[in-house]
């Protein structure tokens, strides 16, 4: 089966690795010819942590097709979708030559709407959609920080119940499960679809407002009597629109599973708000609760509020962590760990201030030693440490 993955971020990538593994003809799309370079050759490296003592086990490197645009490609048998929301109309435009008459479009991005964005352009019975109980972190081109959680990692179904889409279903289905994922084609996939929604409303644009991981917002009662509220909200709207949802099944049986394995992460939104001050998937996710609560009658006005804040910070961006006034703002004090520290110099990309720099020298895990620089420009914005990888970096406000 010929298959492209239109956004071959870190999530894109790992389904990719995996489909390939189980047999698909994979070509993997960018936007940067050096990335696209480096899932060719070497490849991609899958890293896990795998017992309670964070022992990493390794697979790869898996050499993959990529691209940076589908001229030449020819039309695919299946196309996966793994961009953000935002970007799905411009993804699709672009990936025309490739998506003919009985092209499988497959969308398991987050949150919900995708679909109707799709149904644009690719007839509804070729359209699937799902969820993936997954995480990865792009710490290195082609590196990838992996976790597989759940009973099921990637569960889809289609927009149209029929034969011929559940042939299709089982034949992906045995990919993945050959690629060594837990794979399930449903029927009733909006329910999987909307437990996942609720992971992400509970942690994702709450995380990029409080610029906490996942796990330390988890730890805070506020935090977590806001993402119950927001939670209660959804689920009401999720029943309003025909899916059966219960809120002590999420709490004990899902929430507690994907906290497991995210906690020590910024979710994605996070990530977009904090470090790419990119555009969120905001409006598939708190906005889609604000959005269909309104069709239904049902007020949400935590998501409503969420919403709003998060939209205000992504219009201001630049306007973010600047003394306007021209006085003297707080001193910070930045530590690295140089036990932790791997030398990827994300930390020094991210600095607005250029705060930190790389040595010549090797640190003390055999790694390019990053050393702070200009300590005194530190402005606290948090950027370094909420790229770093492996939690190398703090940074500590003095009074």
């Amino acid at each position: 089966m010929k298959i492209a993955v239109l956004g071959a971020g870190a999530m894109g990538s790992m389904l990719g690795a995996y489909l390939q593994l189980g047999g698909a003809d994979v070509t993997l799309l960018v936007r940067r010819k050096e990335l696209a370079d480096k899932l060719t050759s070497p490849g991609i490296v899958m890293r896990s942590y795998s017992n309670a003592d964070g022992e990493k086990t390794e697979v790869g490197p898996i050499p993959m097709k990529a691209a940076v645009d589908c001229n030449g490609l020819g039309e695919m048998d299946a196309v996966l979708v793994m961009v953000k929301g935002c970007d799905t109309k411009s993804a699709l435009e672009g990936a025309k030559p490739i998506i003919g008459s009985n092209t499988k479009v497959i969308t398991l991005q987050n949150g919900i709407g995708n679909t109707d964005i799709i149904e644009e352009s690719v007839n509804k019975d070729n359209i699937y959609y799902g969820c993936v109980n997954m995480s990865a972190i792009m710490s290195a081109p082609a590196v990838l920080d992996t976790g597989l959680f759940g009973d099921v990692n990637v569960a889809f179904g289609s927009v149209v119940k029929g034969d011929e889409q559940k042939k299709f279903g089982d034949e992906l289905t045995a990919i993945l499960t050959a690629g060594g994922l837990k794979a399930a084609y449903s029927d009733d996939i909006d329910v999987e679809v909307w437990y996942k929604l609720l992971v992400n409303i509970a942690v994702n644009a709450g995380c990029g407002i409080v610029r906490l991981r996942g796990g330390e917002a988890g730890n805070d009662q506020d935090f977590t009597l806001l993402a119950v509220d927001m939670l209660k909200e959804a689920i009401a709207v999720g029943m309003a629109s025909g899916v059966k949802l219960d809120f002590n099944y999420f709490m004990t049986h899902i929430l507690p599973v994907a906290r497991k394995t995210s906690g020590l992460h910024y979710p994605s939104m996070a990530q977009d708000m904090l470090m790419k001050k990119a555009p969120t998937e905001i409006e598939f996710i708190n906005g889609a609760i604000e959005r269909l609560g309104k069709k239904a009658g049902i007020p949400t006005p935590v998501n409503t509020t969420i919403s709003r804040l998060v939209r205000t910070i992504e219009r201001n961006y630049d306007k973010q962590y600047k003394d306007k006034t021209g006085k003297t703002g707080p001193s910070f004090k930045v530590k690295i760990a140089e036990k932790f520290c791997k030398g990827c110099g994300y930390c020094i990309k991210y600095c607005p201030k250029k705060v930190l720099s790389a040595e010549d020298a090797l640190n003390a895990k055999g790694y390019v030693k990053v050393k702070v620089a200009n300590e005194a420009d530190c402005i606290g914005c948090l950027s370094c440490s909420t790229v770093c990888p492996e939690a190398a970096i703090t940074v500590i406000k003095e009074d």
